[in-house]
């Protein structure tokens, strides 16, 4: 099956690393004993590989992305995160939640009086960990304690980032971006949460080329 880096976070002292195959389905790409990739791993955003793979039989909503991969064979990168963009928008039609905080995994989430977005045991969960999302806004860099976070300006919303990318300053409104939602874990002896978190942003395709032929690339699918 081919499978499409869409994403590369930091976990702990390692990587997550996310895709999609190439029939639209979002997953998380676990090493064979069920971990994740190594913070030194070769897979970066825009390559597509070729693997071979099986479920993770333990799976809790709402990751349920969750593969182990057993071999990698890398078949080409995308020549530029546009055309990556373009595959996924105009060939696969991937969903993207669109407008404010309040799309994101389908209206599910909660906020704490700090802005932080989440799940809990108590609240309906969302059918899958992973998304993309074009905000309204523009998301304004305010890091905290040592933690970069991007800000959403109504209602004291904050996104911790986990991605590789090195951080900017703004994320202007209508970029594409992509969220999850972390393992579950217990803070403060509360309930069970996963928390919103940003992995990462991308350059958005044109719309449509000046003067409308622009040339296509040519997908090895």
């Amino acid at each position: 099956m081919d499978v499409i880096i869409v994403s590369k976070t930091h976990m702990s002292n390692a990587a997550c690393v996310g895709g999609i195959f190439v029939n639209g389905r979002f997953v998380r790409l676990l090493d064979s004993n069920g971990y994740n990739q190594d913070s030194e791993t070769k897979l970066e955003v825009g390559d597509v590989y070729t693997i071979t793979f099986s479920e993770r039989t333990e799976k809790r909503l709402p990751h349920v992305e969750d593969i182990l991969v057993h071999s990698l064979k890398h078949k080409f990168t995308f020549s530029s995160i546009d055309k990556m963009i373009e595959y996924l928008t105009d060939k696969l039609k991937v969903k993207i939640w669109r407008g404010s905080t309040e799309a994101l995994f389908d209206s599910h989430l909660q906020w704490t009086s700090g802005g932080s977005g989440f799940i809990s045991e108590s609240s309906k969960t969302p059918d899958s960990s992973v998304g993309f999302w074009i905000p309204d806004k523009d998301l304004n860099r305010k890091d905290y304690d040592g933690k970069v976070k991007y800000s959403y300006p109504i209602r004291w919303r904050n996104i911790p980032f986990v991605g590789f990318q090195k951080p900017i300053d703004r994320i202007p409104k209508g970029t594409l971006v992509r969220v999850s939602l972390a393992r579950w874990w217990t803070p403060n002896e509360d309930e069970e949460r996963c928390y919103l978190q940003l992995s990462g942003w991308y350059q958005l395709p044109e719309d449509e080329a000046a003067d409308g032929d622009e040339e296509k690339e040519d997908f090895p699918f």
